[in-house]
């Protein structure tokens, strides 16, 4: 990682990242990208913090970024709804990102399989489950697609159920194409799934109806359900480990011959316990249900028992509706600034913020200063180019809570102090803003000890870049001082 060369410890980068976050969330929308991509060229790692980067500038990244960016986005982002709208772009860079990355949905697994099967066998942002879900789905596009995975370890049944959905939707020339694709029976080793090097050569013979119709009854067939069933029944184990070993046995694909079942019980070669569970299922049929429970054929003439009901389809959970509006709260403490706006103006001067008070109850918190603000002693636009040190000022306003105050909680100190910060920001930048400044920005952010204003005057002075002067044509009107604030 080129990150390492900075002799930062992994969590120590992961706050940096943190910090710039925040501050690309206060900067003006079309000048996001260009902090963004100055920034990846000293970290390619820009997003991996452990969360996702805040709303605004995976907005910014999806709408204004180029490829390199979006890619960088692509590989760290977890939200499922950021990962779809980066899948939508249909960018090879970004598609590669999002294969390789290790949080990606099953949504996005799925559109990637479809649209590139081979890329998506090779990605190291494998999920097993999701490659089980995609084989067993019954879409017989993204099911073919599966299969060219060959890895993880699934179930006799999962790859064997693949191959039927296949078959039964394009026939034995779709099952083919799909074996051709895997590279044929010579293309197939040991490690590979029995079940494919079966279909494989199958598919070799002059008529391979019969020889598939066998590959897949030896998975799927009712015999094969009565082998694993016969193997969950072990006497070392639990009752109840046992039936429900047997139960999870019976939720996975089986071709179920309930004839061939009542004989088996009929010839006590069908364990007690597996008897029981299936003769709860909703699809076994009375008559067997008898055979099943009992061990003997139903008596001619007896009333026989009534299916079992069918189990209950899972309702998915709906939060209740809310009318919640977030209540005005009072101001807080104002603490060590006063009650007045000299005594606030005079402790921001001589004084450095902390976020909360406990390492040190005498200290002047961030809650103090928008106490001072809610309370009428100070404006946000006088307050937030006092406030030091920056990166406490930019991270508190930017996180999401502090962006989310906006429509949340409108009234409060934090977010006028959002909005004063935005345009502070917003002024430094209005000519543009090189490359170089932002790294340089980047790299005195977090350690600075001086405000905002301070920092953003120190940056434009160790980089006074010609492309921000007056008189420049990205500045016609001469509107940049010599600090790097407009006008």
């Amino acid at each position: 990682m080129a990150g390492a060369a900075d002799g930062l410890s992994h969590s120590e980068r992961t706050t940096v990242r943190f910090h710039l976050m925040c501050l690309a969330t206060l900067l003006p929308y079309h000048q996001r990208p260009a902090a963004l991509e100055a920034w990846l060229g000293v970290d390619p790692a820009l997003f991996h913090m452990g969360s996702d980067p805040p709303a605004p500038v995976a907005e910014a990244v999806l709408r204004l970024g180029g490829a390199r960016l979006q890619a960088a986005l692509a590989a760290a982002v977890r939200s499922g709804d950021t990962q779809r709208a980066l899948c939508a772009l249909d960018i090879p860079e970004v598609d590669a990102a999002l294969r390789d990355n290790h949080q990606v949905d099953y949504g996005t697994t799925r559109l990637l399989r479809l649209r590139n099967p081979a890329a998506s066998a090779l990605g190291r942002g494998y999920h097993p489950g999701h490659h089980e879900r995609a084989l067993l789905s019954g879409e017989p596009d993204l099911v073919a697609a599966a299969l060219l995975d060959r890895r993880g370890e699934h179930r006799p049944t999962t790859r064997a159920t693949a191959w039927a959905t296949v078959r039964a939707h394009g026939g034995t020339a779709r099952v083919r194409e799909v074996v051709a694709a895997l590279g044929g029976h010579d293309g197939l080793d040991d490690h590979d799934d029995p079940t494919d090097a079966d279909i494989a050569l199958a598919c070799a013979e002059a008529d391979p109806e019969p020889f598939l119709d066998t590959a897949v009854e030896r998975r799927l067939g009712t015999g094969a359900l009565l082998r694993a069933l016969r193997a969950a029944h072990r006497g070392d184990r639990a009752p109840w480990v046992v039936r429900r070993t047997m139960a999870r046995v019976l939720k996975e694909p089986y071709r179920l011959d309930w004839a061939l079942i009542a004989a088996a019980r009929l010839g006590r070669r069908l364990p007690r316990t597996a008897a029981e569970v299936l003769a709860g299922r909703p699809d076994c049929p009375p008559v067997v249900a008898v055979v099943l429970r009992t061990g003997q054929p139903a008596r001619p003439g007896r009333r026989l028992p009534p299916p079992a009901p069918e189990p209950a389809a899972p309702q998915r959970y709906l939060p209740p509706r809310s009318a919640w509006v977030p209540e005005w709260r009072p101001p807080g403490d104002t603490g060590p600034l006063g009650e007045s706006a000299e005594s606030a103006r005079h402790a921001l001067r001589t004084r450095a913020l902390a976020f909360d008070a406990r390492t040190d109850p005498a200290a002047t918190t961030l809650g103090h200063l928008a106490a001072v603000i809610e309370r009428g002693l100070l404006s946000a636009f006088e307050a937030a180019p006092l406030a030091r040190p920056a990166s406490l000022l930019t991270s508190w306003v930017g996180q999401g809570s502090g962006w989310g105050s906006l429509s949340h909680a409108a009234w409060s100190g934090r977010a006028a102090l959002h909005v004063e910060t935005a345009a502070l920001l917003a002024r430094w930048a209005g000519g543009g803003v090189s490359a170089e400044r932002w790294v340089a920005l980047r790299s005195r952010l977090r350690h600075y000890p001086g405000s905002l204003p301070e920092l953003l005057a120190e940056v434009a002075a160790a980089h006074p870049d010609a492309t921000d002067s007056p008189g420049n044509p990205s500045d016609p009107d001469g509107r940049v001082g010599p600090d790097g604030f407009t006008a």
